[in-house]
């Protein structure tokens, strides 16, 4: 609940066990429900690469980065195909932050 008084404390660290995927691609890559939600992927599809998120799921999130080291952009595309981040994609050595209501994927920030 987002409107309680009381302060949630954490005495540690987190560690977000499986929530980072490095990775290099050839193909158009779908993310699933259970796909890490740390996406670093270097695109050697050979030209723009199209990532397509998951359903939309109220409070779903992705941070994707494009390594610096990849040839090629990627087009970030809901489930249905309509780009989140179009035109031109994530150039190589960006990154955004893509975060979903339930009803759409917004792009909260993306590095230009």
């Amino acid at each position: 609940m987002y409107n309680d008084p009381i302060p949630f404390k954490l005495p540690r660290r987190l560690e977000h066990e499986g929530a980072v995927n490095i990775e290099t691609i050839t193909a158009n890559k779908t993310l699933l429900d259970s796909d890490s939600q740390y996406q670093i992927i270097t695109n050697n599809r050979g030209s723009t690469a199209d990532i397509k998120l998951p359903s939309k799921v109220d409070g779903a999130w992705y941070w994707l980065k494009n390594s610096s080291s990849s040839p090629h952009a990627f087009v970030v595309q809901d489930s249905e195909g309509n780009p989140v981040i179009g035109g031109s994609g994530l150039a190589a050595g960006k990154a955004a932050l893509v975060v979903c209501d339930g009803s759409n994927w917004a792009v909260v920030f993306q590095q230009s």
